[in-house]
């Protein structure tokens, strides 16, 4: 390759990394509240009961 190509192609690169980094930070998807909390398994709940009453005995 001739180093006249490598100048042009260097730059090229440099500034489509810089417009890509701009546009990500631009339009970034902002945090959202959430609106509910996963409910457990049944297993886990009646493993858990099963505890309390061996632990109340």
């Amino acid at each position: 390759m001739d180093s006249d190509l490598l100048i042009p192609i260097f730059w090229t690169i440099v500034f489509s990394s810089l417009v890509i980094a701009a546009y990500r930070r631009w339009t970034k998807k902002l945090p959202s509240n959430k609106k509910w909390i996963r409910p457990e398994n049944d297993e886990n709940q009646n493993n858990k009961k099963i505890n309390q009453k061996n632990n109340n005995i």
